[in-house]
């Protein structure tokens, strides 16, 4: 009997942080764009207004069958579990264009980044909101000595 090794690169983290990164810059350009806010922006609401943040989301769902499956090989359950708890339909490849498993790797990745947004935006909108308010402190400072 012969053996066989398989290699399956594992790239789900990077994935997930590719997706952040890119959530990270729509948020800044919104702060950029909405100078004025006093409050963090919602994910949903504000910062996908235009559709972007889904975009993201589907834009980093691997599209090749061996890449999908390779990571359900290895986050399965993890994959499952997000699909199971969006609610979204049944696992049969009828009812997805692309497979319920890239449906599956889409809510998992949503999943991901709703809890990275809960734990970090508020404090990325309270960082850029102090460097505004300095900002514009040293401005009047600027304005008085002339």
């Amino acid at each position: 009997m012969s053996k066989i090794t398989v290699e399956i690169d594992d790239d789900l983290e990077d994935i997930v942080e590719s997706v952040i990164e890119d959530v990270k810059t729509e948020l800044e350009n919104w702060l950029k764009e909405n100078p004025d806010s006093d409050e963090c922006p919602e994910l949903y609401n504000d910062l996908d207004y235009s559709g972007s943040i889904h975009e993201i989301i589907d834009g980093a769902v691997p599209i090749y069958t061996n890449h999908i499956e390779g990571l359900f090989y290895l986050h399965g359950d993890k994959f499952e579990d997000a699909f199971d708890d969006a609610g979204i339909g049944d696992k049969n490849a009828e009812s997805w264009p692309s497979g319920w498993k890239a449906a599956a790797i889409y809510c998992y990745l949503e999943q991901r980044l709703n809890e990275w947004w809960r734990d970090n935006a508020e404090d990325i909108f309270d960082e850029w909101k102090d460097k505004e308010e300095d900002s514009e402190e040293d401005e009047k400072d600027t304005e008085k000595e002339d």
